[in-house]
């Protein structure tokens, strides 16, 4: 009986071994599953990037040609009143001497009645030949009285008649000289245009008796016209050395080139701006296949100035307060500010960053502040060169 009774321990004591050995084994795989499962819960996730985003472009830095945008209406250059040197009765008019007429230079407008002057010309021609003859026979009788007298010391000028040559001499002279001024005034008795020109008036008829210098109409030239164009004051430092030539001429779809040539030497006493003038030749295109330009037209004309070497041109919307807001390499935001050298269009030009690494912030966080770390909207952006000659 006491072997059995051993027996029976010794199998409750193994069995109660079993159970807490199952127990150990099954609360380690727990453990373990806590382990596995609970690191997994409690990972670290990524750090959030906090800084605000902006929006950058490339910096446009360039050595740039000024221009100045002036305007002004074409006038004349010359115009001339038509007037005849004598007096007369009109006899002709060239079908062109009315208002709107071209004439080319050279070409006949009116003439007067030659008759009179036609006759005087024949009249100065007869003097003219008396006065050859005179001296003809002035010279014959002063070649006979040199020999007659040429054995005689105690000859005199007038015995050689050379007073009498002299006087015949002078007669001629004035016979010719009052023949060639009748000759020019029959020649006067035809207007000829002196340059291409336009008619601008006529206040003369056919048949109409006119006096010396009287006027008859007025001529304008077509050789050349220009533009008065006021200057502003701060336009005028940007101005190169006169002439400027190639300067840009337009109106509507019609475009041409002239010249600045010159101060007017005045001023407009409520603006105070400078006047200058733009030359045109041949507006009216009469020795070109250009398009006519016409006097009076309303005109518009650029003109190139000087140029600005090493600035940053920006649009003016991105210019606040004179300053700009520029990222630099580091990707934080740079407050410029510079003096604003020229404002054309829709942009402006301003000394460029002696360092030129930075791109131009075009849309700002709510509260930008200097040195604020920032990030950019788009990660691959290109920092742009010194630019070429604009």
């Amino acid at each position: 009986m006491g072997i059995n009774k051993n027996k029976s321990y010794y199998h409750t004591h193994t069995r109660r071994l079993l159970v807490l050995l199952a127990v150990l084994i099954l609360g380690g795989s727990a453990c373990a599953a806590l382990l596995i499962f609970g690191k997994k819960e409690v990972a670290v996730s990524p750090r959030i990037d906090t800084r605000p985003t902006v929006v950058t472009q490339p910096l446009t830095i360039v050595d740039y040609r000024t221009k100045l945008s002036l305007s002004g209406v074409l006038q004349p250059s010359e115009q001339t009143d038509i007037a005849f040197e004598l007096s007369g009765k009109i006899v002709w008019l060239n079908d062109k001497f009315i208002e709107g007429g071209i004439v080319k230079q050279g070409e006949v407008l009116a003439s007067l009645d030659p008759f009179d002057y036609e006759t005087e010309v024949k009249d100065k021609q007869a003097n003219l030949a008396l006065a050859q003859a005179t001296l003809s026979e002035e010279l014959a009788k002063a070649a006979v009285a040199k020999k007659e007298w040429a054995h005689n010391p105690n000859t005199t000028e007038l015995a050689l008649r050379k007073p009498q040559v002299a006087s015949a001499k002078a007669r001629l002279k004035a016979a010719q000289a009052s023949l060639e001024k009748a000759n020019k005034n029959l020649l006067r008795t035809q207007y000829y245009a002196p340059y291409d020109a336009l008619v601008t008036n006529r206040n003369t008829g056919l048949g109409q008796v006119v006096s010396k210098a009287q006027a008859l109409g007025q001529l304008v030239n077509l050789s050349y016209g220009e533009i008065h164009v006021p200057i502003a004051g701060f336009d005028r430092p940007f101005l190169t050395t006169l002439p400027v030539t190639n300067v840009q001429i337009s109106n509507d779809s019609i475009t041409r080139t002239g010249v600045l040539t010159r101060h007017t030497g005045r001023f407009n006493e409520q603006t105070r701006m400078a006047y200058y003038v733009i030359r045109i030749d041949d507006p009216y295109a009469l020795h070109s296949d250009n398009s006519p330009l016409y006097f009076g037209q309303f005109l518009q004309a650029n003109v190139n100035g000087i140029t600005l070497e090493n600035v940053l041109k920006i649009p003016q919307a991105q210019l606040k307060n004179k300053a700009v807001w520029l990222l630099d390499e580091s990707q934080t935001l740079t407050k410029y500010s510079a003096p604003v050298l020229r404002q054309e269009q829709d942009f402006a030009l301003i000394a460029a960053p002696k360092q030129q690494h930075y791109q131009l912030v075009t849309r700002l966080p709510e509260y930008p502040q200097h040195g604020m770390q920032v990030k950019q909207h788009t990660a691959n952006v290109q920092l742009a060169d010194k630019g070429d000659n604009q």
